[in-house]
């Protein structure tokens, strides 16, 4: 089977038996998200995995619940100039996770770090014509302040879209090239993401497991192999055939991702 991840954490997941596994039986594709330059050296050192046939796409980006004082005085410049150099050197395919994040008191606190945080990728994104991966919680009306400058990149993904349908729809009629990703929110009964997975075109659409993280309740840890039902929920959503479904999210995947 086809198996498309828009996002996921790769060097924070279990990548044993059962992971390996999966990916060997299924025809595996994902785009691997860093938030930190030592996380992503840390990674390209270890060899084992990425020696498998599997496509492993990365993107790169400053994290909004990344953004604290502390680390925007002593963090904030080397991770974006290492970002910058990444993209120069054609390393990654996106840059992201980026955006806005006010879910929690502590997170709104740091509202203007986010926003520089936020502009400048937005501006390394449309210089060096790469697509962006957004990570928007409660925050929504950000993306249509940006829409100026989002309609210079070549590619916007919503990470585990948060808003509804007449929101992905409005960011899509104001001329944003967007493609909304969605995980575990649909098994869990969320009435937005299922509502945008059933009737969004269908090629403006991307699944994701967000592994290790975005788990259901009374699961420690999402696995990669979970994409599998993400995949299986959609179909029945869309009252699809899953072989048609993960063929034609492979199609997207591979336009986007060029």
């Amino acid at each position: 089977m086809i198996f498309c991840d828009s996002h996921i954490h790769l060097s924070h997941c279990d990548l044993g038996n059962e992971a390996l596994r999966f990916i060997s039986e299924n025809d595996y594709s994902c785009l691997c998200n860093f938030c930190f330059k030592e996380e992503f050296e840390s990674w390209e050192a270890q060899k084992s995995f990425q020696t498998r046939e599997v496509t492993v796409l990365r993107s790169f980006g400053i994290h909004p619940q990344a953004c604290s004082d502390d680390f925007m005085c002593d963090g904030f410049s080397e991770n974006l100039s290492f970002l910058e150099k990444l993209l120069s050197e054609k390393k990654i395919a996106a840059v992201g996770e980026c955006g806005f994040d006010f879910f929690t008191p502590e997170f709104r606190k740091t509202s203007e770090n986010q926003e520089v945080a936020w502009n400048e990728q937005l501006n390394l994104s449309i210089k060096h014509g790469k697509p962006i991966v957004i990570h928007i919680r409660k925050a929504v009306e950000k993306i249509f302040s940006s829409e100026k400058s989002l309609k210079k990149i070549p590619a916007v993904i919503f990470h585990s879209f948060p808003g509804t349908l007449r929101e992905a729809e409005a960011i899509l009629s104001h001329g944003v090239n967007a493609y909304f990703s969605f995980g575990k929110p649909v098994l869990n009964g969320k009435k937005s993401a299922i509502d945008c997975v059933g009737n969004l075109p269908g090629e403006r659409l991307l699944f994701e497991t967000d592994a290790p993280y975005q788990t259901l309740k009374g699961e420690n840890q999402t696995a990669v192999s979970h994409i599998a039902r993400v995949y299986e929920k959609a179909a029945e959503i869309r009252g699809a055939k899953i072989e048609e479904l993960s063929q034609k999210i492979r199609e997207t995947f591979s336009k986007i991702m060029v």
